[in-house]
């Protein structure tokens, strides 16, 4: 072992003593790294350049085909859309005539290779082509896609799902049946099947090369719904994580990828949104099979840099030992002279090259040593003071204002430049530099005060903030003295200290007096509103973290609910009071709308100058959602969702107000169902139900949003007409056109279904109305009611489905009739408690 060691010590001593050898490595060893370096370089270059040649190609064909699959989906949509329009309320209510107008579009059913399919407004399938599919009478009101149609009366593409009878892998697309006034009335189905040819199928079935192929991807389920590959359609993607270009893809990014499949595969791969689905289209390429004629150049490449090396290694060599001879000439006359062996002389000049130049230096140095020494004197002192100023911690400066007014700093420490970022020289020529460093709000203070300084030739103090290229705002305090001059200018000599530091301590503890951490949310901004902390009970509340948050603004909360003069007045009033607090409806993270009670607080900094706000919140969602439910079990109907007698006696008695008040006169109507009790009997309570449903549907579809439609119970019905014509018999006639309009909608055919589904079962049923007037005028809200029930008991005695008016000589509109007298009100008073 020590026979090893003295071997390659004795093998490096030569490098170690010999200039020459090492510089001949040196620069060897130099184009050696070059050449490496640049060859290494340029397939980098070229390997990113192929990448992004492959995936703008492949970008391009993923495009192409995404706007085909939008162009496709988009003219089924128009197709049914078209047929959509041509189908109203009286169409549904015929199914033959549905069904021979749905066979009849051969072309919409070769569109939709799994068939056609038509709903009602509850989503149940009154017709269903090709029949074998067994879809005719199911309900579809628990596929989201359905139900946001219904209720939106937006076309839409329905997700991926598996058929409810067929069991197949289907898209539906999915357009809104609409009745002359333009309500929904049901909705138009087209289906795709995935499992079998498609117009997808078109698209994707083709491979991207030799091994690539397309997908089309639901990013909402993450699935695969097309692909060239038929075992992946209604797959699962990978999961998150796996594959963090795949997730990209999913959270919206369009572009290009490199990473590792699921499957353990490199693969290039683009994505394109496709916009009217929100499908991804993909194509995937294994990178072995994209880089394969970059890989055959990189190893002829690495051969070609090999043999470069050798050949530029041996000639360097060669070339480098002849052009170094002269310097080892010259080593060996300078180590004579400092031997003593020969005197000092000048080294001779045989070449004009830096060996020349070098032996040209030595000889100068003889000639300027006395020289030298004097001024290594002075460059000492001088040196040593500007260590002393270097060790400060801050700026040691001059400022200056010439008579002419231009502004200079003579002299500034060194470590200005590391501080402000500005030069010692630029800041003597013009201190314009500084004050384009300075805060925009603090410029003016600058010259205040050196203006008021220069009035008394009082001492300089200032706090300002400077703007750093790198380390941004940062507060500075300065101190100086001025001194005048007989030419008119002023210097101040000064110091100024970096105190951002002190200044964030004492914001701190201004932030720290607004109690932070409590049972509320809390979140504090600063004088721009941003963001800049938030509490734990801030994020459990919203689901927003600090990182999310912090140097978000409030907006980030906003639920739309309230407008900008909302906003608007509440800036006002914390501006004026430096206080506000209310109630605001926001918006968590997951996108549920909730109630909270706000309290926003002013911070000020000494000067009075707003720094921060502090906004304290609690979440008030569930006491409203209290308050909205007593609210509704209080007053209104649970089956029709009518108001109940509490809400219909107190909008009868401001009625009967505002008839009093308004010198106008109103209606009050009683309905009773005729039959109603045979329904329950045969069908039951639920079947009933839905009864009592439809008839608070008509009756309220039958008379002004003014006018007052209540249940009193079982099948007892109200409704107040307000602002009648003028005098009784006018009022009487209206009321009269009123109460048969109400009469004819009760009387037309009932298709009730249970909630359930299932056969629906038609119904007819009439009601009997009695009538009474009123004008306000010493008349008692239970006096009318019983006046309203004897005249409904007379229409029952008349045969029912019939109008009675009580207290009028004739009936309107029915030419004869008998007085009801007062012997009727006591005789019949006994209605009101059946």
């Amino acid at each position: 072992m020590v026979t090893l060691k003295a071997r390659v010590r004795a093998a490096l001593k030569p490098f170690s003593s010999s200039l020459r050898l090492r510089v001949a490595a040196g620069v060897l060893a130099g184009v050696m790294v070059a050449l490496w370096v640049t060859t290494l370089a340029w397939m980098y270059s070229l390997e990113q350049e192929m990448l992004g040649t492959l995936s703008t190609q492949q970008y391009s064909v993923v495009s192409l085909l995404a706007d085909d699959i939008d162009r496709s989906v988009t003219e089924r949509v128009k197709a049914l859309e078209v047929l959509a329009e041509g189908i109203d309320a009286p169409l549904l209510a015929q199914p033959d005539r549905l069904r021979a107008l749905i066979s009849s579009q051969a072309v919409l059913l070769m569109l939709f290779n799994w068939g056609v399919l038509v709903t009602d407004r509850q989503g149940t399938a009154l017709i269903s082509l090709p029949d074998e599919h067994g879809r005719q009478g199911v309900n579809y009101a628990d596929v989201p896609a359905v139900i946001r149609t219904l209720e939106s009366g937006r076309s839409g593409v329905g997700e991926a799902q598996v058929g409810k009878t067929t069991r197949q892998p289907v898209v539906p697309m999915i357009v809104p049946i609409r009745d002359a006034g333009g309500r929904v009335v049901g909705s138009l189905i087209g289906l795709t099947n995935l499992a079998v040819p498609n117009f997808l199928d078109e698209i994707s079935a083709n491979r991207f090369g030799r091994r690539g192929g397309y997908l089309i991807t639901d990013p909402v389920q993450r699935i695969f719904i097309a692909g060239t590959d038929k075992s992946r359609v209604m797959r699962p993607g990978p999961p998150v994580g796996i594959n963090p270009v795949y997730d990209r893809y999913i959270d919206g990014y369009e572009g290009s990828g490199l990473a590792r499949s699921s499957r353990g595969v490199v693969e290039l791969s683009s994505s394109r949104k496709v916009r009217s689905t929100g499908w991804l289209m993909q194509s995937v390429l294994p990178a072995d099979e994209a880089f394969a004629p970059f890989y055959a150049l990189r190893w002829r490449l690495l051969a070609s840099s090999l043999v470069l090396s050798v050949l530029a290694g041996s000639v360097g060599w060669w070339w480098l030992r002849r052009e170094l001879k002269p310097l080892g000439e010259a080593v060996d006359l300078l180590g004579a002279m400092r031997d003593g062996a020969i005197p000092r002389q000048p080294l001779p000049v045989r070449r004009d090259d830096e060996i020349g130049a070098l032996a040209g230096a030595f000889n100068g140095l003889l000639q300027t040593i006395i020289e030298g020494e004097a001024r290594a004197a002075e460059h000492g002192f001088n040196q040593r003071l500007r260590v002393i100023v270097s060790q400060i911690p801050g700026v040691v400066f001059q400022y200056r204002v010439g008579a002419d007014g231009r502004h200079s700093m003579p002299f500034v420490s060194e470590v200005a430049r590391e501080v402000w970022g500005l030069t010692p020289e630029t800041l003597a020529i013009s201190a314009d530099s500084l004050m384009d460093a300075l805060h925009e709000d603090d410029r003016a203070c600058l010259v205040e005060s050196l203006h008021a300084s220069a009035c008394t030739l009082g001492s300089w103090h200032l706090e300002c903030r400077i703007r750093h290229p790198r380390r941004g705002l940062r507060w500075w305090h300065m101190d100086a003295i001025p001194d005048a001059a007989a030419d008119g200018s002023l210097t101040w000599q000064g110091f100024a200290m970096d105190i951002t530091e002190a200044k964030e301590a004492e914001s701190e503890l201004r932030i720290a007096a607004a109690t932070f951490e409590t049972q509320e949310g809390i979140f504090i901004t600063d004088a721009e509103e941003r963001i800049v902390r938030v509490n734990q009970a801030f994020t459990a509340m919203t689901g927003y973290t600090p990182r999310e948050a912090i140097g978000q603004t409030p907006r980030l909360l906003h639920s739309g609910r309230h407008d900008a003069e909302f906003y608007r007045r509440l800036r006002e009033g914390l501006a004026r009071e430096g206080f506000w607090q209310g109630e605001i409806w926001n918006r968590r993270k997951s996108g549920e709308v909730f109630a909270e009670w706000v309290t926003i607080s002013a911070v000020r900094d000494r000067s009075g100058r707003i720094t921060h706000y502090v906004a304290a919140f609690s979440d008030i969602t569930e006491h409203k959602r209290a308050e909205e439910q007593i609210q509704q079990l209080a007053f209104y109907d649970p089956l029709t969702r009518l108001p109940n007698r509490r809400l219909f006696h107190d909008r009868f008695d401001q009625a009967l107000a505002a008839s009093a008040r308004n010198n106008s006169r109103g209606a009050l109507m009683f309905l009773d169902l005729d039959g109603f009790k045979g329904l329950n009997d045969q069908y039951g309570h639920v079947m009933g139900d839905a009864l009592l449903t439809e008839v608070a549907r008509r009756l309220s579809a039958s008379v002004r949003e003014t006018d007052t439609v209540a249940r009193l119970g079982g099948d007892e019905f109200v409704v107040v007409l307000e602002h009648l014509d003028e005098g009784r018999e006018a009022a009487a006639s209206h009321a009269g056109r009123v109460a048969e309009k109400l009469r004819q909608a009760l009387a037309q055919p009932y298709l009730l279904v249970l909630p359930a589904g299932g056969a629906g079962v038609s119904h007819r049923c009439t009601a009997s109305i009695g009538v009474c007037l009123f004008n306000g005028h010493g008349e008692a809200r239970d006096e009318l009611l019983k006046q309203a029930d004897i005249a409904m008991y007379r229409a029952k005695s008349a045969g029912r489905n019939a109008i009675r008016f009580f207290g009028l000589q004739a009936e309107p509109d029915e030419g004869s009739g008998q007085d009801l007298v007062d012997d009727d009100l006591q005789a019949g008073g006994a209605g009101l408690h059946r």
